[in-house]
């Protein structure tokens, strides 16, 4: 007869507990989103809420399942304030962040929800024809500014963030695009006016 080890079962024991009461930070029907993304956007999220007590998650689902609308499908999930969440539901062609009252005066919802490429940085992806994985990048982009912003109001520099790049990519090529415009209406005048 087999004689346990207490120490083995009670190691096994605090593991199993511990993933219990662990945090899932991403939902992820059909696995719309890639492992890579979730694996680099739970890097943000724990160390968010290591260092702020604050849930930031992200759902990407097919459909609302026969919800009424995306906050009977929020309230499904369950989660406790301090939060905050980005919703996508893909067949719908919907779009929500969630948060608790608190948690909600941390970040301009406005900004990160804008329709216009500038400022918001999940509607332009998710409106882009282009690209087959525009999920994985409206999450990606969404996650990281809203993470972001909550980490800058609690005045925390969050080691794993991703930070501006692509915001200010974007930023540089459209600032070439339209001084190109700007130049040829320009030259253009200038060409009607030398040969007056």
């Amino acid at each position: 007869m087999r004689v346990f080890d207490i120490r083995g079962v009670l190691i096994a024991l605090f593991v199993f507990c511990g993933a219990l009461n662990a945090n899932v930070f991403f939902y992820n029907d059909d696995k719309i989103l890639s492992d890579k993304v979730i694996l680099r956007l739970n890097e943000i999220a724990t160390e968010l809420h290591d260092k702020t007590g604050i849930y930031v998650g992200a759902g990407v689902f097919n459909s609302l399942d026969y919800q009424s609308n995306l906050q009977a499908k929020f309230d499904l999930l369950h989660i406790k304030s301090p939060y905050a969440f980005i919703m996508i539901v893909k067949n719908e062609k919907k779009v929500e962040i969630f948060a608790d009252k608190n948690t909600s005066k941390l970040f301009d919802k406005d900004a990160i929800l804008s329709p216009f490429p500038e400022s918001g940085t999940i509607l332009p992806i998710l409106a882009s024809k282009n690209g087959k994985d525009i999920f994985n990048a409206a999450i990606m982009n969404g996650y990281a500014d809203l993470s972001e912003q909550i980490a800058k109001s609690k005045n925390i520099e969050l080691i794993s963030a991703i930070g501006n790049a692509n915001k200010n990519t974007l930023n540089i090529f459209r600032f070439f695009v339209y001084s190109s415009i700007v130049l040829v209406f320009a030259l253009m005048i200038y060409k009607k006016r030398v040969k007056r």
